[in-house]
C-alpha cells in the first residue's frame, strides 16, 4: 500500500464516521475546532490530515484514535510493513 492509497483511506474513514454519525460538514468541524473547508479538503483527499487533526477529529466523533484506526484496510497496511 503507497503513502497515497494511506491518506486516502484516512480521509474516506474520517467521511463515512461523519456520515455515520449523521454530521454535517459544519457540525463535524466545529466539534473537532478545525474549519469547515479544511475538513472538506480532508474528506475529499486534497489535504492530508496531521495527527493532531485526526485526534481533534476523533474526539468530536466520540471515539478514541485507536478506534479510529481499528478497520480491515488499516490491518492490512500494518501486514505490508
Amino acid at each position: 500500500m503507497t503513502r497515497e492509497n494511506f491518506n486516502r483511506i484516512i480521509c474516506q474513514r474520517i467521511l463515512n464516521l461523519r456520515v455515520k454519525l449523521g454530521l454535517t460538514q459544519e457540525q463535524l468541524a466545529y466539534q473537532s475546532g478545525i474549519s469547515k473547508g479544511g475538513l472538506s479538503e480532508i474528506e475529499r483527499n486534497m489535504k492530508e490530515p496531521r495527527t493532531y487533526t485526526i485526534t481533534k477529529i476523533c474526539s468530536a466523533l466520540g471515539i478514541s484514535v485507536k478506534e479510529f484506526f481499528d478497520f480491515e484496510e488499516i490491518e492490512d497496511f500494518r501486514k505490508s510493513l
